[in-house]
């Protein structure tokens, strides 16, 4: 008989197993500096200007805006911070854990994935270093309908950028 703990272990490492390919495909950081200055659609808030230059590409391949979502912001600014301060390496690390949190907050999610970045970077430049990225594009264009952004200073004040992806199935309504 399957208790909450061995149902939970078990979605953890399925979720290991079905989105190892995404974490391992957007292992290596998109890194630079901003080669542009902010268009006049960008609101200075950089999370919010990031949401609006992914919807903005997904827009141009025919896809639906991703919902920004505050418990995914939540575990993508915990997850940057840590990055920031040297906590955690750069990279996924902890990428279950945050996919296993989420769900415990929003119920059932059927698929994640993440991103991430470091960088002296404006929002646009950081969502255009994603976009050259095959397994970072690949996530942004992936069959998700939520994200979460979240952002952190290290030393020397490089920007840490974590995007986090996730469907959400939708129940419909009786």
């Amino acid at each position: 008989m399957f208790t909450e703990k061995n149902f939970r272990q078990i979605l953890v490492l399925a979720f290991a197993v079905i989105f190892s390919f995404q974490a391992a495909a957007c292992s290596k950081p998109v890194t630079g500096t901003a080669s542009s200055p902010r268009t006049a659609k960008a609101s200075g808030n950089v999370e919010e200007d990031i949401l609006y230059y992914v919807n903005k590409f997904r827009k141009s391949k025919g896809l639906a805006a991703l919902a920004m979502n505050e418990v995914l912001n939540v575990e993508a600014r915990g997850h940057s911070k840590s990055m920031a301060n040297g906590r955690t390496a750069f990279g996924h690390d902890g990428f279950e854990s945050r996919i296993d949190d989420i769900s415990k907050k929003l119920g059932r999610v059927s698929a994640a994935a993440e991103n991430v970045a470091y960088g002296n970077l404006d929002a646009e430049a950081v969502v255009n270093g994603w976009i050259k990225s095959p397994g970072h594009r690949k996530n942004m264009l992936g069959n998700f309908n939520m994200i979460g952004i979240g952002t952190a200073k290290g030393k020397g004040n490089i920007i840490y950028f974590t995007q986090i992806f996730i469907n959400k199935p939708v129940v419909a309504k009786k």
